[in-house]
């Protein structure tokens, strides 16, 4: 039998990893129902059990296969599956969820800490995005192991550990870079985290930490700029414009902010066709009142640095401090990016404002050590309250109120739609990007599916095989097609082959036999 205070520590994260996975029980028993993106990383990760090894995700020229690594490794456990690939992605968001609570476990007690990391268990959609389906977690969580390590360089014992933490969190700040460059908006905030922490008043050889951070974030950089000298690279999102800074303001003030911070939610009503809860008054009231107090807590975590360092009751540790410092500057950080962001096209861009519920219980750790638990979790309880019911209700026709569904009955006509391939001897299909790869993938390849426009494609030799086949199918599944089934039907009519239409539930398939002419 363990010591009582051993098991005091562990029961928060035992409860921490069950909480996470139990949040998130509505898309697990789902997973079929994953999308193309997801999908893409899945069919890369089969390859790689094959031995195809590719620096790049498929299709991208700055996205690395790190997230296809991570998939490859709970493939040669469980089997290729959609299931497996949502848990690669989730059990490393529940490792960065963990390693928050690490963190805050090192200057408070571990239910409080526990408290803190709250939001990113019961997680609102943008972090959903992420948590649920790869790519960009592996990165996500690279990043917050860096924050990990720069603070243990605060606690360690000898200067040369605290070093060699500070070389770690350099190390994983620009290595998460390297993996994808979502984390750009974190690297300015670990390199003050850890230069806050190398000039510790408290310490010598200020010049000697921030030289080891400095060192392990060159290390972990190079893969960055080696990457980007293979052929196929490209520069990605890695650009900013502020000729669009009226339209993304509104954008933001107006859907992505209050849906980031849970005061507006938006869900699935079918698939993709994401439309806004008409939410209850009590709702938004506790919504509005949930993120204005947040917003308060954040903006203490901004100015407790300056405060005074400790001496009399209730000020504030100075480590927390530190954190709250670091967390709350992700706020202006990331809202300063999503401005001036080339990716900002529409209300989906809110998953670009998913790093500030990531950094939320460290921003808010300082406002937790000035007003003591209770009070605090009065302050913080609305916005956990509105977070958690926005993340349930985004799921969309995952639950059905307080109670998740097994399984969406769309998935019947996916395999209905298999058998209906498979006794036409059809290997070979095209459909809309957001269908084309998640059929692909949910089939184990044994129905290839293409996207209908060329350049959505993510993986050349299912095109060459697609167009050497004398037989295909073109698929509308009006869940996920933005294409206009008339037209599409027209330009096969017009192909100069025989067409014969058939309907698998909801979708609608169109075999094409090249070599027959149309009657």
């Amino acid at each position: 039998m363990e010591p009582p205070h051993r098991t005091h520590l562990r029961a928060p994260s035992i409860v921490l990893v069950l909480a996470s996975f139990a949040f998130r029980l509505p898309p697990l028993l789902n997973a079929r129902s994953t999308n193309s993106d997801a999908a893409v990383v899945g069919l890369q990760a089969m390859h790689v059990l094959r031995g195809e090894i590719e620096p790049f995700l498929w299709g991208s020229g700055y996205q690395t296969a790190g997230d296809s690594f991570v998939a490859t490794a709970w493939f040669a456990m469980m089997g290729p599956s959609p299931l497996a690939l949502m848990l690669s992605a989730l059990s490393l968001h529940v490792l960065a969820t963990w390693l928050v609570f690490a963190t805050l476990r090192r200057h408070v007690a571990p239910w409080t800490a526990l408290f803190l990391t709250m939001p990113l268990i019961v997680t609102p959609s943008s972090v959903h995005t992420y948590a649920l389906y790869p790519p960009r977690q592996a990165s996500l969580t690279l990043a917050i192991a860096a924050l990990w390590a720069i603070d243990a360089a605060a606690v360690a014992k000898t200067e040369r550990r605290a070093r060699l933490w500070l070389a770690a969190g350099g190390l994983c700040a620009t290595l998460a870079v390297s993996a994808d460059p979502y984390p750009l908006l974190l690297l300015p905030i670990a390199s003050i985290f850890a230069l806050l922490v190398a000039w510790d008043a408290r310490t010598r050889g200020h010049a000697e930490r921030a030289g080891a951070f400095a060192l392990g974030a060159f290390v972990g950089i190079l893969p960055f700029f080696l990457l980007r000298s293979l052929a196929g690279a490209n520069r990605g999102p890695l650009t900013f414009t502020t000729s669009m800074l009226d339209h993304h303001f509104r954008l933001l003030w107006n859907e992505c902010l209050p849906w980031a911070l849970s005061y507006k939610v938006y869900y699935a009503h079918h698939v993709m066709d994401y439309l806004p809860w008409n939410a209850p008054l009590a709702f938004r009231v506790v919504g509005v009142l949930g993120a204005i107090l947040l917003g308060a807590l954040v903006l203490f975590g901004l100015v407790a640095i300056v405060l005074p360092y400790p001496g009399r009751p209730r000020t504030i540790p100075l480590p927390i401090r530190r954190l709250g410092f670091a967390g709350a500057l992700t706020f202006p950080v990331a809202i300063g990016g999503f401005l001036v962001s080339v990716m900002v096209v529409d209300h989906f861009s809110m998953r670009y404002l998913a790093v500030l519920t990531l950094m939320i219980p460290f921003a808010v750790a300082p406002a937790a050590s000035a007003l003591g638990t209770r009070r605090f979790a009065v302050a913080f309880a609305p916005h956990l309250i509105a977070s958690a019911i926005a993340g349930w209700v985004g799921y969309g026709p995952f639950v059905r109120g307080p109670l998740p569904v097994v399984e969406t009955p769309e998935l019947r006509d996916d395999y209905a739609l298999f058998d209906l391939l498979a006794a036409h001897g059809i290997t070979y299909a095209e459909a809309d990007y957001w269908a084309s790869y998640r059929l692909t993938f949910l089939s184990r390849e044994h129905v290839i599916v293409v996207p209908t426009s060329a350049v959505d494609d993510r993986y050349a030799p299912y095109r060459r095989a697609f167009e050497q086949a004398p037989e295909f199918a073109y698929l509308f599944d009006p869940g996920r097609s933005r294409e206009n089934l008339g037209a599409a039907e027209r330009a096969l009519a017009a192909c100069n082959s025989r067409v014969e239409p058939h309907r698998v539930g909801n979708l609608t398939v169109f075999l094409v036999n090249r070599s027959a002419p149309a009657q």
